[in-house]
């Protein structure tokens, strides 16, 4: 269990949110018990939301909703291919109706990331007509950001709509403008779904709003998405997100940059070069770790479910935790005589 720490007792570096809400969503959020009394219908709003977000976007209740959506439709009799460590929910949703799962054990900085996958499609492919490949992009949990323009054109071109590929980019909004980069045109790669979130960024976990951007598959999302699925307080945030969107691009900006800044402070200690706002740490004895964490008032999320026994994951956070965390991560490595990690 992560991220459902609120007593006050610990600090809860193991949600990798946003800990600073902008004050348009905190007024959205005082005003949103008028839309808890209606039916709130997300059509009224995407014209607008298109016209920010793009033409093929589908507003639906956080990727979660979206995923439940794939888990029932695209990946139905197919092939699904996760490389790991990756978000566990890719599996559970390929369990729906998938044919089969395979899973990759491979880091996105390795040099033959891409060239790993596409051996699994072709050989996957011999025996299957139809394959998705599912991860995330920045990953969760290694934070690590990759270009996949070029590996998603080379797959279209091969395969056509036989092979997609699915981009979780919960956190790219964490990324620095300037080192984001330009996914090539959706109009030419039918086999592309790329799935959003404004939970992490906007710092409101209990708030479902995300959205989809497929063009060939936008009516799948529009047809099956839960109606009123965003609640009343999901629609006023987005409301209040469209209207107020110079002061959202801000706060993106503010955001990542702040966040930049916070990883520079963790760079002896962070084992992959993140991206996002969360780092993976090497501490040996995590389950130790974990016991010396809550002695000192803070909560880290251990890694065994990823397959990385020893690691843990931290959500950084405001300046004076980070500061807290840091110090203690010295000293943990200090009596454990053990050298500063550094990126992989």
């Amino acid at each position: 269990m992560h991220g459902g720490i609120n007593d006050g007792t610990l600090i809860d570096f193991s949600i990798s949110v946003n800990p600073f809400i902008p004050d348009f969503v905190k007024e959205a959020l005082k005003e949103s018990v008028k839309y808890e009394r209606m039916y709130t219908y997300v059509e009224w709003l995407e014209d607008e939301f298109r016209k920010k977000f793009g033409v093929d976007s589908v507003i639906v209740a956080g990727a979660t909703e979206a995923f439940h959506i794939i888990g029932w439709t695209f990946v139905k009799d197919a092939v699904v291919i996760i490389p790991e460590p990756n978000y566990t929910e890719y599996e559970r949703v390929a369990r729906f109706s998938a044919s089969k799962i395979v899973k990759i054990r491979v880091f996105q900085s390795e040099e033959d990331y891409f060239e790993r996958i596409e051996k699994v499609i072709f050989e996957e492919r011999k025996n299957s007509s139809r394959c998705v490949l599912i991860t995330g992009n920045p990953n969760n949990p290694t934070g690590e950001y990759t270009n996949f323009s070029d590996f998603a054109k080379d797959i279209y071109k091969k395969y056509g709509k036989e092979v997609m590929i699915i981009l979780d980019e919960a956190f790219i909004d964490f990324v620095p403008k300037g080192e984001q980069f330009e996914l090539c045109e959706l109009d030419n790669l039918d086999n592309l779904i790329i799935v959003r979130t404004f939970t992490k960024i906007l710092g409101v976990p209990g708030v479902r709003i995300g959205y989809v951007k497929s063009r060939s598959f936008r009516e799948v999302f529009e047809k099956y998405r839960m109606p009123w699925g965003i609640g009343g307080s999901g629609y006023a945030v987005l409301k209040s997100l469209i209207e107020n969107f110079d002061d959202y691009k801000a706060f993106l900006s503010e955001s990542s940059e702040y966040f930049k800044k916070e990883r520079e402070r963790f760079k002896n200690f962070s084992f992959f070069n993140s991206k996002t706002n969360y780092l993976v740490i090497d501490v040996g004895d995590s389950e130790e770790f974990q016991k010396f964490m809550h002695r000192n008032g803070l909560h880290v999320r251990t890694m065994e479910d990823f397959g990385m026994d020893g690691f843990v994951r931290v959500g950084l956070k405001d300046r004076v935790a980070n500061e807290k965390l840091r110090r203690l991560v010295e000293e943990w490595y200090f009596h454990r005589g053990v050298e500063e990690k550094t990126v992989r």
